[in-house]
């Protein structure tokens, strides 16, 4: 395991606590354990509530393990995906849970590491997989076409420019093994005043396809819901459009069917004080639903 994880600050920490409702005979799930600090923040707020957390990155779990250890006898870690959350249930013998919470996107760690290829600002191989047991974001662009590489580029990014790079991209696959090999190809064609952004969109883009994060979102959230008791919440932080815009289509659909209500009328955004303190927080997104009593 990687002796260098760094814990960063949490995002929204305070808007969780206020709004997962937490109570000492309830059991939550931590859907995206990452560094554990919602985690730990929900267990040092409750003296027996018991708490699952899910995570399908062994080296955050490795470390998460040393934080929860004085909580271990109420918390349990697991290595795997949440679109598993069903299937880690049943395996528990829960059928209902209390509250849960969805921190989406790339953790702090990940990003710094580079040999886990998720930077465009620090060297490494160009994987970016979330889980090891995920195919490589180098293997996966050797087996797709110009089209999907175009279309991830557009939809997933909303890059400038996505067909030129998306083209080039497709076009030098076969020998992209680095970040800074991609890095340069969205350099030859990048305004140096767009630079920045652009390489942020391009590298978001293929980590959300490479580990199929839409679709995982989706699947997720729709099994924690079904598996709420009547009256638990389910909360969503989410950074980019893609992953909003899923959650609150998701949970109009719901609040339709009578099946969740919309507590967040609008998406809660992060105090000035908090995006000044911790830059990462700033396009974090929370919204929050409440399992109906009748259905």
């Amino acid at each position: 395991m990687d002796s260098r994880y760094t814990f960063h600050r949490p995002v929204m920490v305070a808007e969780v606590m206020r709004w997962m409702n937490l109570y000492e005979s309830g059991t939550y799930c931590d859907c995206t354990v990452g560094g554990a600090g919602h985690l730990v923040a929900m267990l040092e707020a409750t003296t027996r509530a018991k708490f699952i957390g899910i995570d399908w990155d062994p080296n955050a779990l490795y470390f998460s393990r040393k934080r929860i250890k004085p909580y271990e006898d109420r918390c349990m870690l697991i290595e795997d995906s949440f679109i598993n959350l069903g299937t880690i249930l049943n395996r528990l013998q829960i059928k209902r849970i209390d509250g849960a919470l969805f921190d989406c996107g790339v953790s702090y760690h990940q990003l710094v590491t580079p040999e886990r290829g998720f930077s465009f600002e620090r060297d490494g191989q160009l994987l970016m997989q979330m889980s090891p047991n995920n195919p490589s974001l180098a293997e996966r662009l050797k087996k797709t076409t110009k089209e999907e590489i175009i279309r991830v580029l557009k939809e997933y990014g909303d890059v400038r420019n996505s067909r030129r790079i998306g083209t080039l991209i497709f076009e030098n696959r076969m020998h992209l093994t680095t970040t800074h090999d991609l890095r340069r190809l969205v350099e030859r064609v990048t305004p140096r005043k767009f630079l920045k952004k652009n390489l942020q969109k391009v590298f978001q883009a293929l980590r959300i396809w490479v580990n199929d994060e839409l679709d995982n979102l989706r699947q997720g959230i729709a099994t924690a819901v079904e598996r709420l008791n009547n009256g638990a919440r389910i909360l969503v932080i989410s950074y980019h459009s893609g992953e909003d815009r899923i959650v609150k289509h998701f949970f109009r659909s719901l609040q339709t069917k009578g099946t969740l209500q919309i507590l967040t009328k609008k998406v809660i955004k992060p105090q000035e004080t908090e995006v000044k303190s911790n830059p990462r927080a700033r396009s974090a997104k929370l919204r929050v639903g409440e399992k109906c009593v009748h259905s």
